[in-house]
């Protein structure tokens, strides 16, 4: 007498008939983990990737400042009210429209007083404006430009990494890291602000332009440390709410 094994077949769903007990179980397991995936995809991807950038595109504006050359050309903006307990004037980092530096006649109105059109892009303390054009005005009454010195601070030892001053505030999304080096070294060689990234162990940020020991721009001698870790030592100066490091583009440490 022999005894036949009942056949096993495999449960095939129909649009119309229920849905067979073994998707429901698949399902009710397959559901909550997928939201949890989701969740925690949005709390830590943006912070491993950067990709959701908190920096903003604030559009065209119109500011009136004292257009300066050094370490890299940027516009010194008189801030309104009572600044007496805060620093008296706020700078901007400027670019070209493109991945270059300032272009068309802000060269030739450096030192100058002007009205400055162009499209400017922020995030934390650190703003850019991609200049349109410059028109030289009047100085503003009771302003004296010999007040813009800067202050050192002291020699520190750093550790950041290098980024282009255009893309980071908010243009490219990542605007740091690896992912971001290409784009990156295209901007600085092409004239826009290298910017040094420092945060610490608070998670404070800071940022700092780079110079060389005579104050002038670094950005065609540092291309090859663009969004490694590196560090820096070397003499912070500090300009209003803008903090300059310099120190010799050789002594750069890669960590």
């Amino acid at each position: 007498m022999t005894t036949e094994t009942p056949q096993q077949t495999d449960e095939f769903y129909i649009g119309s008939a229920p849905i067979p007990p073994s998707y429901r179980r698949f399902l009710f397991q397959f559901i909550p983990l997928l939201l949890l995936g989701v969740a925690l995809f949005v709390f830590f991807f943006p912070n491993l990737h950067n990709q959701f950038n908190a920096g903003r595109i604030q559009g065209v504006q119109e500011l009136e400042g004292l257009l300066v050359a050094d370490p890299v050309p940027h516009l010194v903006v008189p801030r309104p009210g009572d600044t007496a307990a805060n620093v008296p004037f706020s700078r901007y980092i400027l670019s070209g429209t493109g991945k270059t530096g300032p272009k068309g006649d802000v060269p030739d109105n450096l030192g100058q007083w002007v009205k400055l059109s162009g499209i400017v892009v922020s995030r934390n303390q650190l703003s850019v404006i991609a200049v349109r054009s410059t028109e030289v005005i009047d100085p503003p009454a009771g302003v004296n430009p010999n007040s813009t010195g800067g202050t050192s601070l002291g020699q520190y030892t750093l550790a950041g990494e290098i980024l282009d001053g255009k893309c980071y505030p908010g243009i490219m999304k990542p605007g740091q890291g690896k992912t971001h080096r290409s784009c990156a070294i295209r901007c600085i060689s092409g004239g826009v602000p290298a910017v040094f990234r420092v945060q610490n162990n608070r998670d404070d940020v800071l940022y700092f332009l780079l110079a060389d020991l005579e104050g002038k721009a670094v950005n065609d001698r540092i291309l090859d440390l663009v969004a490694d870790p590196i560090e820096i030592t070397g003499e912070v100066i500090q300009y209003d709410d803008m903090f300059v490091v310099q120190a010799d583009p050789a002594s750069y440490r890669r960590m």
